[in-house]
């Protein structure tokens, strides 16, 4: 059974993870943020499923809406750094593919 600290340590977690995603890809390191993505979204899944259960008390519901206060921005800055990241590479992988099409069809060729 869930108890009201284990949803605050998520919370705690989520917050944590989302602040060195944050500063990771700040950095340009993109290398370590699928790890921490990865645990970050397993914290939100374990929310999910012993949040409804447990009423926190009036303190943790107050550093609850704390800790969604920094949540929430730096995934939204998140979003704004990788979404246009995706797309760039997107498009690298597209060029890529085309090239290697290319040089397929011309290579038949020789």
């Amino acid at each position: 059974m869930a108890t009201q600290s284990e949803v605050m340590h998520c919370y705690e977690q989520a917050a944590s993870l989302t602040d060195q995603m944050l500063s990771l890809v700040r950095d340009g390191q993109w290398g370590a943020l699928p790890a921490l993505e990865s645990r970050y979204s397993e914290a939100v899944e374990r929310l999910q499923v012993i949040e409804p259960l447990l009423p926190l008390s009036q303190a943790q519901s107050e550093r609850k809406h704390h800790l969604l206060g920094r949540i929430i921005p730096n995934y939204n800055e998140l979003n704004d750094i990788v979404t246009p990241e995706l797309a760039r590479l997107g498009e690298a992988l597209r060029t890529l593919e085309q090239q290697q099409n290319l040089h397929s069809a011309y290579s038949q060729f020789q």
